[in-house]
């Protein structure tokens, strides 16, 4: 039997008659494509060669990301579900087994080789930031759409019936929706129509309720 110091002595011989280059014990898992023999064939500089490596790992990553892209996509609620007076809807879960069965690549279901680098890649790190950044994304558009419908309610019809307490309600909801648009920015005439809101509102309460409300929406 070989001692330790002399298997290592022999496997350091034959690294060493090998051809030089990067060693990996890592198995990839798309199949072997063309452009190293495109890289190493004909004679190119170092930079076409660097962009033409650049050129292709961002034509894997756009195919990884637009099945993804398409899936949530789909996680957006239908415009018809937002109610201007009630909670905005958000964007549905991310159900990884249901983006397998139901993501496509080129108009074809994924192949297994694809299926395998998604599930790796859904469960690190670096999809959980991707997921979150889509995630604050699309929530905000829902806040903004839904605050779209608010501006364009008939308050007036709405107003048919209720009850004083009612409309401090709405009051508050809608002094809560300008603070969103405070927050995300721009859409002044939205915040504009919603102060308008606010006036109309408070005209249609009893001149002693208006006079402790004023203040409260610097009216």
């Amino acid at each position: 039997s070989c001692s330790y110091a002399e298997l290592g002595k022999q496997w350091y011989q034959r690294r060493v008659r090998g051809k030089p280059g990067l060693y990996t014990k890592y198995k990839g898992l798309l199949p072997r494509d063309k452009l190293h023999r495109k890289i190493q064939g004909g004679d190119r500089p170092s930079e076409v060669r660097d962009l033409m490596v650049r050129r292709h790992l961002t034509d894997l990553t756009h195919s990884l990301v637009i099945p993804l892209e398409q899936y949530v996509s789909g996680l957006m609620p239908l415009q018809r579900a937002i109610c201007p007076f009630k909670q905005p809807p958000l964007l549905q879960a991310f159900q990884s087994e249901a983006f397998l069965a139901t993501a496509k690549m080129n108009g074809e279901g994924l192949k297994s080789c694809w299926k395998d680098i998604y599930r790796r890649f859904l469960r690190s790190p670096n999809f959980e930031l991707w997921f979150q950044t889509k995630r604050r994304e699309a929530n905000e558009r829902l806040e903004i759409l839904h605050i779209q419908e608010l501006c364009e309610a008939d308050l007036y019809t709405w107003m048919a019936g209720k009850q004083e307490v009612q409309i401090v309600d709405l009051l508050l909801w809608i002094r809560d929706r300008s603070g969103v648009l405070e927050r995300i920015g721009g859409h002044e005439s939205m915040r504009e129509t919603l102060r308008t809101h606010i006036g109309t509102l408070l005209n249609m309460v009893p001149s002693d309720l208006q006079s402790t409300l004023k203040p409260a929406f610097k009216f």
